[in-house]
């Protein structure tokens, strides 16, 4: 096949990178791939270290972008490209005009969105499709019931992972806490993602403080890493961050440090992984921490319950709700043998539910069909 993958977001986020992976993968099993993106150096970083050949265009316009679409249209035929894979649904229209009636046209759908979009102008985009691959059961039936897409023609294929790289034995422990200024000894969680309110940061840090208040021990033992934030992120929100942290009796325990490529030494260094999104459309970080067998505690919504299994795979609490945080990290301190044998079980669902060979050709397939729906009209 011969794709291009588009996605006009100047972010480097998970959605993002995602679909650098993606093409990255398609591309190292023989396929023709191009990758077309803003003028965002960072990210054009990132694909151009996937090996992935880089166009450059940048929409003004959200929506129905004609200058931009031409500029698209040019690198289609110039790559003979026989279909597209659009990262985000905003920049469907702009990559549709500029498919024409002949290239397919596929939705990579990596969001949540339960907003109705039975209206003229999403009824014409998401008919045009010729496939969706979504990531998880609850994106697939929000597609379904709030568009036109005919449920046929969407896959549910989460996100593979390399679970040989991301296994307990990848990183050594004593190396992972030297290397995070981390004592070797002490009871250590953390959590992972971009600074902001939803990613639950705040009630993270107000959880550890609750947690050490009913078991006094923690207080002297407790070690925490928020691990994410990015030059792009809310100072007001870092500064409310470290007002928390600063709260806290054992906040020279507690550090707040920049996102890492490579979040392997975070897994390796921790006892108790937390993720405290108030939704999270899949949880990228809670695989990579399960396939590392670090027991996880994860807020009950949007895909997250797909990955965590309560009491048995990890522990879910309600969102928002740092006293439920607190709550899960005291039990699971005061039960390690409840946390080992939520690891091992983690560790087995994800290398059977997760892998990385299995999701890809699942996801090469649904291309494929997508192509063939355009080709038969």
């Amino acid at each position: 096949m011969r794709v291009a993958t588009v996605c006009f977001s100047r972010t480097v986020g998970g959605l993002e990178l995602a679909t650098l992976r993606r093409g990255a993968e398609l591309r190292e099993r023989g396929h023709h791939v191009i990758s077309v993106l803003p003028d965002a150096p960072d990210l054009i970083a990132r694909a151009e270290a996937l090996g992935l050949p880089v166009d450059r265009i940048a929409p003004t316009l959200p929506y129905l972008d004609l200058p931009a679409a031409r500029k698209l249209n040019i690198v289609l035929q110039r790559e003979e490209i026989e279909l597209i894979l659009v990262a985000r649904t905003r920049d469907l229209s702009t990559a549709m005009i500029a498919a024409g009636r002949d290239i397919a046209v596929v939705l990579y759908q990596q969001m949540q969105s339960g907003l109705d979009k039975h209206d003229w102008f999403h009824n014409k985009v998401f008919r045009r499709l010729d496939g969706c691959v979504a990531i998880t059961r609850r994106g697939r039936d929000e597609l379904a019931a709030n568009t036109v897409i005919a449920p046929e023609t969407i896959s549910v294929i989460p996100y593979g992972i390399d679970t040989a790289r991301f296994s307990p034995d990848a990183i050594d422990r004593r190396e992972a806490r030297s290397r995070l200024s981390v004592a070797a000894t002490g009871f250590t969680v953390g959590i992972v993602g971009g600074f902001n309110p939803g990613k639950g940061q705040r009630e993270f840090l107000r959880a550890l403080g609750i947690a050490a208040k009913r078991e006094p021990e923690l207080s002297g033992t407790l070690n925490a890493l928020l691990i994410g934030e990015r030059p792009g992120d809310s100072s007001e929100y870092i500064a409310e961050l470290h007002a928390l942290r600063d709260a806290l009796p054992f906040a020279e325990r507690v550090q707040l440090l920049p996102f890492a490529d490579d979040p392997r030494f975070a897994y390796g260094a921790l006892d108790l992984f937390v993720l405290a999104s108030h939704s999270e459309t899949f949880g990228m970080v809670l695989q990579e921490a399960m396939a590392m067998c670090v027991p996880v505690i994860a807020t009950n919504a949007g895909g997250v319950p797909e990955i965590v299994i309560d009491g048995e795979t990890g522990l879910l609490v309600e969102p928002a709700n740092a006293e439920a945080i607190a709550e899960g990290i005291v039990r699971l301190y005061r039960n390690p043998e409840l946390r080992a044998t939520l690891a091992e079980r983690a560790r087995r669902f994800i290398v059977e539910t997760y892998d990385s060979e299995r999701q890809y050709t699942a996801f090469e397939k649904a291309l494929a069909d997508a192509l063939e729906r355009r080709r038969n009209g």
